[in-house]
């Protein structure tokens, strides 16, 4: 055996390593760029934060009936727990008691609990609308139009928009606001009262208005005031939690604005969603949906109406003097600056 017959399969054993390393390394390579695909594409959840919200059953929340819907909020890293509730200022009656951490509710009740010393602060508005609102009067108490509003009995959920709406009716037409009894009743009897004749009238909201109307049929007349105010719907919490909870607000703010796109690009799935969540026909609910501007916001001319109802509040009640509150320090700002700037107009 000579001397290249040994070697040649020496060279051979040396090219086996390289080769098998080359291998491992393509591999390697491979497995670690479909990783980064997969990461891509599939985006790791942020680690859950805990979240109680007080959810009012109207149109007015129906960004946050999406956002749970489509797991917007879970897909931002929030764990929500929904605790339903008939309207905003019960909403804020279990933010107060320290139930839920955060609530929705028109900016009426939240003005009136400002005034009452709470320390809450508003986390993003979600929606305004000027016109679904109404007084529905029955006819057989001769009422055919607002002036014959005096000297009745109107139900409504005192220290809501809803009570701020008949003010405002009432001011268009120059009526006194002490003209008009008013009967303290919460949105789920307005309905069943107005029917039953204990009341005269009722003002109220969607979809409470579409059941007092359907319950009196011919018999019901309705009175609205549009432009006369303009009611939005927001998210409220306590001012020392949104700034604690920093990291959540902007979460939170996050799923917002993508339930709002949703509802934008998919506005018949949208409404059929919230419907079936508050357990109305879709067909019954577009009338009223049409008129609801879905847009996540903190607006000067939101703050300005704040200022207006509270002169409102104050000056209702008897004996009461006190200035209007800087309702700046009530607004959380940093969320909405932080993800899409563009979107508050207040002066700060």
């Amino acid at each position: 055996m000579n001397s290249s017959e040994v070697a040649a399969p020496s060279k051979r054993s040396g090219r086996l390593p390289l080769l098998i390393a080359a291998v491992a390394l393509a591999v390697g390579l491979s497995t670690l760029a479909m990783t980064w695909r997969y990461r891509a594409t599939h985006p790791q959840r942020p680690a859950a934060m805990a979240v109680r919200l007080a959810l009012s059953t109207t149109p007015h929340a129906a960004l946050l009936m999406l956002a749970a819907e489509k797991d917007f909020l879970r897909d931002e890293g929030l764990d929500v727990t929904i605790v339903p509730v008939s309207h905003g200022k019960f909403a804020l009656d279990l933010l107060a008691r320290g139930e839920v951490d955060l609530a929705t509710a028109a900016e009426v009740p939240f003005v009136t609990a400002v005034l009452d010393h709470q320390p809450l602060s508003i986390l993003a508005s979600m929606l305004s609308v000027s016109d679904e609102m109404a007084v529905v009067a029955r006819r057989d108490r001769g009422i055919a139009a607002p002036a014959d509003l005096l000297g009745k009995r109107i139900g409504v959920p005192r220290g809501t928009s809803a009570e701020y709406f008949l003010w405002a009716l009432l001011i268009r037409h120059r009526l006194a606001r002490d003209g008009v009894t008013l009967v303290d009743l919460p949105p789920g009897r307005l309905a069943d009262e107005l029917a039953r004749g204990r009341i005269d009238a009722a003002s109220t909201w969607q979809p409470v208005r579409q059941d007092a109307e359907t319950a009196l049929g011919a018999q019901g007349v309705s009175f609205t005031a549009p432009a006369a105010y303009t009611v939005s719907h927001v998210v409220v919490g306590r001012t020392d939690y949104l700034h604690q909870q920093a990291e959540m607000s902007r979460r939170f703010v996050r799923a917002l604005l993508k339930a709002e796109r949703f509802n934008r690009l998919h506005a018949d799935e949208s409404l059929a969603i919230v419907a079936r969540r508050l357990k109305v026909d879709a067909a019954a609910l577009q009338p009223s949906w049409k008129s609801l501007a879905f847009r996540v916001n903190l607006l000067q001319s939101q703050l300005v109406t704040m200022e207006d109802e509270a002169d409102w509040a104050v000056s209702g009640s008897p004996g009461a003097s006190a200035p209007t509150p800087n309702f700046l320090p009530h607004l959380y700002l940093d969320a909405l600056l932080d993800e899409q700037p563009d979107r508050v107009t207040v002066a700060h």
